[in-house]
């Protein structure tokens, strides 16, 4: 009885984790980039890939990549690099650090706010196998 019961829960368990892993069936592409602002790097910050339905993107992940002192981001699905082919809407968020003696303060924007918006951020980019170099970069304003 035990052991009948620890082999349904082995399989439960092997069941759950596919579904939240790569059992999807959905194939991932590696996505790199670089974001920069007035031409330097973007030295923090994080890159949003938002799945564009309207071009026919129906998938449920939200890749999202930190960006690195020299402004290159890698991009995430949960815990698979990359993205699921497809066309994306992208927002770059970049905000300075939390003051810890005024923590209620509204954040300070590093870069243009409309960048952190989907819909006025003005970038859109097709995920898709050998993306040319640099199809991944972004110029951001203040």
């Amino acid at each position: 009885m035990f052991q009948r019961f620890c082999v349904s829960l082995a399989g439960a368990v092997c069941l759950t984790l596919a579904g939240c892993g790569g059992g999807s069936g959905e194939k991932f592409t590696p996505v790199t980039g670089k974001v920069t602002v007035g031409g330097a790097p973007l030295a923090s910050g994080a890159v949003t890939f938002h799945p564009d339905g309207t071009k026919g993107n129906k998938t449920q992940h939200i890749p999202v990549g930190s960006l690195d002192a020299e402004g290159k981001y890698k991009l995430m699905s949960a815990t698979i690099e990359g993205a699921p082919p497809g066309w994306y809407k992208v927002t770059v968020v970049a905000q300075q650090p939390i003051d810890p003696a005024n923590p209620y303060a509204p954040p300070k924007h590093i870069i243009n706010p409309k960048f952190s918006d989907a819909a006025t951020s003005g970038f859109a980019v097709e995920v898709k196998e050998a993306a040319a170099p640099g199809a991944y970069d972004f110029e951001v304003t203040k």
